[in-house]
């Protein structure tokens, strides 16, 4: 069921983008699904294909189709249920106030 969701959405985008997108652009065509910044880290780590990018001068464009491919790749099913992310620090305060009052009641 969710790999038929996924399938819809990366379908939707093909659909949607032209063949080649300006970087800079894909935040703004995705809705902000796909940050460029964090797309730049992952590709500098070698982390997505180097034939998804060409360049026209200094501006990198992004190749939709094996982009997409990639990008699809990473996309996964919420788990309905899971545990909610606390921080470390946010666990810290807790502890310490929880603390800080048992102190002021002893």
């Amino acid at each position: 069921m969710d790999d038929i969701v996924i399938d819809k959405i990366v379908a939707e985008l093909e659909r949607n983008l032209p063949p080649i997108v300006r970087g800079t652009l894909i935040d703004d065509l995705t809705g902000g699904s796909i940050h460029w910044p964090t797309i730049q880290n992952r590709r500098s780590k070698g982390e997505i294909p180097e034939e998804c990018f060409i360049r026209s001068g200094p501006t990198v464009l992004i190749v939709t189709r094996p982009f997409l491919k990639w990008f699809k790749s990473t996309l996964r099913p919420t788990r309905e249920g899971a545990r909610r992310y606390t921080p470390r620090s946010v666990e810290r305060r807790i502890a310490r106030r929880a603390a800080e009052r048992e102190a002021r009641t002893s």
